[in-house]
């Protein structure tokens, strides 16, 4: 019942976990290999209760392999 569901997915991010995605679960992102040239490189996304609706927390990351 308090589960998030799986989160999107980031572009060239890989994610560690298990495939439960209950309340209160953190998710650790990581750039993959050659996609790491713009910070962060890594984060995590938190399942919450928020307002009542059970989410996952936002993150900004971006995985490329832009040099500019």
């Amino acid at each position: 019942t308090d589960f998030c569901g799986p989160p999107k997915s980031i572009p060239h991010a890989s994610l560690s976990s298990e495939k439960s995605y209950h309340l209160g679960q953190v998710l650790h992102f990581k750039c993959q290999s050659g996609f790491d040239k713009r910070l962060p490189t890594s984060g995590t996304r938190v399942c919450k209760m928020v307002n009542g609706k059970i989410t996952w927390t936002p993150l900004e990351m971006r995985c490329t392999n832009d040099s500019s």
